[in-house]
């Protein structure tokens, strides 16, 4: 039998057993944990919920100069009928704006999180394992690719690509291609420390192999710094996604994102403000409070996390 293994290196005394009460743990011992929760699960039903939310608003993504002024700003601000305004020049709601960005951007920045940590524990498993050449392949690999501007890249890569290319699959893609470094080097060195633990020396031993090692004895002591290194990981996304759509090589329209709308929001901030709060907003809660969660699931998995800050 395995015993589920900490960041820190073992089961420390009052440490939580799962993950499930890991963020039980947290939220409950701290009401900042338990506040940014709360917002996930709110921009999430938000992005779920947005063609039941337009509807109740009685709204969507369609452009409607009526909401303009004479000059092409809002003739009013947020109100009954447009929650959070509307938008200049097209007089598209700004809420449903917010909402269907809300969509693009936790789509790519799950998918490409959930392909980079797949990479990330197939490939750091395998280099802490084996070791030999492969490990050393393995290590060389991620410092190159950890140094890589990938963002240049990538709006290089955006510049070039075919226009009917589905966006979000390339950014899913190339953010997941260049995101696995960061997890291989946690898996691996978790992989190393437990390749000299009791239980796998004797799995081995009795003739099990590489695959039966891996998923019998490493995998289940890897679930801890999985899900710690994913939280942490998805809003590093969801900002890379937001960074590429405000430089214009992201989505493209008429796709609503947040990066998008936070570029273009910058010419009227002086005359319509809120066209950028909102969607700024959204942003830096969502990233904020993933952040928040991620740390204080890692703290209750190893409270001596909390002694080194």
């Amino acid at each position: 039998m395995s015993d589920p293994l900490p960041l820190g290196g073992g089961v420390t005394p009052g440490a939580a057993k799962s993950v499930p009460a890991a963020l039980w743990q947290a939220v409950r011992r701290d009401k900042w944990t338990l506040t940014c929760a709360i917002i996930i699960v709110l921009i999430v039903f938000m992005a779920v919920a947005a063609d039941l939310l337009t509807a109740i608003e009685g709204q969507g993504l369609n452009p409607d100069i009526k909401n303009l002024g004479p000059t092409g700003l809002p003739a009013e601000g947020p109100s009954a009928e447009h929650w959070f305004g509307v938008e200049p020049l097209t007089g598209v709601d700004l809420f449903a704006l917010v909402a269907y960005g809300a969509r693009v951007s936790l789509l790519v920045g799950l998918a490409a999180t959930a392909l980079s940590v797949v990479l990330g524990v197939l490939i750091g498993a395998s280099a802490g394992y084996l070791g030999g050449w492969w490990d050393r392949v393995v290590t060389w690999t991620a410092d190159v690719i950890l140094g890589f501007p990938y963002l240049i890249f990538m709006i290089a890569l955006g510049a070039v690509a075919p226009v009917e290319f589905p966006r979000q699959l390339l950014m899913i893609v190339v953010l997941g291609l260049f995101g696995w470094p960061r997890v291989a080097r946690i898996v691996r060195a978790q992989v190393l420390s437990l390749t000299k633990r009791n239980f796998v020396k004797a799995a081995s031993a009795m003739g099990g192999g590489p695959w039966h090692v891996f998923t019998k004895q490493l995998l289940p002591n890897l679930w801890a710094p999985i899900i710690i290194v994913s939280s942490l990981t998805i809003p590093s996304m969801i900002g890379n996604e937001a960074a590429l759509s405000f430089l214009g090589v992201g989505v493209l329209p008429p796709t609503p994102s947040w990066g998008r709308t936070i570029s273009t929001a910058i010419d009227y901030f002086e005359t319509d403000p809120l066209y950028l709060v909102f969607p700024g907003v959204t942003l830096f809660l969502i990233t904020l409070a993933f952040n928040v969660v991620g740390d204080g699931i890692r703290d209750a998995l190893d409270p001596k996390a909390e002694g080194r800050g």
